[in-house]
């Protein structure tokens, strides 16, 4: 049950003291050891026996250490106090100018609870949806904002003995303990974190759902897209195999880095969302210039994003197919399959900065 490298460190101090203590016994009585080689046991034998015993024991915590780690392998930053970093499905590295505080909530509403240094990792075990807060990492100013809608919940050990000897040996703090996502940054897969029960979260807050995606405006060259709770919306666009562009099986955000932030992918007003498809940019142009005069498939799609770069489930998003080859603006198609909808989802959760 130990956290991170100072409650480690503390332990391994305990471990070496006690090792070179024994050791040093048994050098002095070495020293004072008669040279017959027969007779009863005598101080020094016994000494060596115990620095033997605690060499075996050394090794043993040794290798437990190397197999089974306090903290996980890989990470760049040691592990939190008072947090750990190992079986758990993710984990996030603190990025606030001062360090982070924990909620006993999702927003900044509930008492805080923790503070944890900058610069070191966070295990969590589930999210909630939570108060969005702003995310700085991934904006551009005046051209893509961000909000992140998740707050993470740090990993604990499952209530009885585990649970007291964390809080007794490494510092844990009892209780449920939310950190913004927008206030750290991934050290491992952020997609594999599940989300929370409807009890550990806030009824206060509710995830987005499926998004409505509008006709695409000839008259203002504009994709619209709305869904309940979205707190950012994201675009992009598939290029299918066989229709002549030159990246085929292509997933592609609709961003435009001239186009304010607005006219781009990311925060909603109350749910509601419009960016600039520059297709006569981004696709048109991609077609092959040998190409015979045919009709040239895309497949639009507009998601609710939970932060940047995470979408949420594919199931709510909101398609359309477009022909954009065979008249002077965009017109309706039936539906086309075949694309990846995590990947294109992903694709227009993308944060550019």
């Amino acid at each position: 049950m130990l956290y991170g490298s100072a409650a480690v460190a503390r332990v391994d101090g305990i471990i070496a003291s006690g090792l070179g203590l024994g050791l040093a016994l048994a050098t002095l009585a070495f020293s004072r050891r008669p040279a017959t080689p027969d007779g009863p046991a005598t101080f020094a034998d016994r000494a060596a026996a115990l620095a033997a015993v605690g060499s075996v024991a050394a090794l043993a915590i040794s290798s437990v250490n190397l197999f089974w780690p306090a903290e996980r392998p890989g990470i760049a930053k040691p592990a939190c106090a008072g947090a750990h970093t190992t079986n758990v499905p993710y984990v996030g590295i603190t990025i606030g100018p001062d360090g982070n505080n924990s909620r006993s909530g999702p927003a900044r509403s509930y008492a805080a609870n923790g503070r944890f240094a900058k610069d070191c990792s966070l295990g969590f075990s589930a999210y909630c949806v939570g108060e969005p807060i702003g995310e700085a990492a991934a904006t551009i100013p005046d051209v893509q904002t961000w909000k992140a809608s998740r707050w993470l919940l740090l990993a604990k050990q499952n209530g009885g003995v585990k649970d007291r000897l964390a809080q007794l040996l490494s510092g844990e703090t009892a209780g449920p303990q939310f950190v913004a996502d927008a206030a750290v940054v991934p050290a491992t897969s952020y997609e594999q974190l599940p989300q929370a029960p409807a009890d550990v979260c806030s009824a206060s807050f509710t995830p987005p759902g499926r998004a409505s995606l509008s006709p695409f405006d000839a008259r203002t060259q504009k994709f619209t897209a709305t869904a309940e709770h979205a707190v950012n919306m994201g675009f992009a666009a598939w290029t299918p195999p066989g229709q002549g562009f030159l990246d085929e099986d292509g997933y592609h955000q609709i961003f435009s880095l001239s186009k304010p932030a607005a006219d781009n992918p990311g925060t909603t007003v109350n749910g509601g969302k419009s960016v600039v498809w520059t297709y006569k940019e981004t696709l048109l142009k991609n077609l092959r210039p040998n190409r015979a005069k045919a009709p040239a498939l895309v497949v639009v799609m507009a998601v609710p994003c939970i932060s940047a770069n995470l979408p949420a489930e594919p199931t709510l998003a909101g398609t359309a197919t477009y022909d954009i080859a065979s008249s002077r603006e965009p017109r309706p198609q039936p539906a086309l399959t075949g694309f990846d909808p995590g990947r294109l989802a992903r694709a227009a959760c993308q944060a550019n900065a």
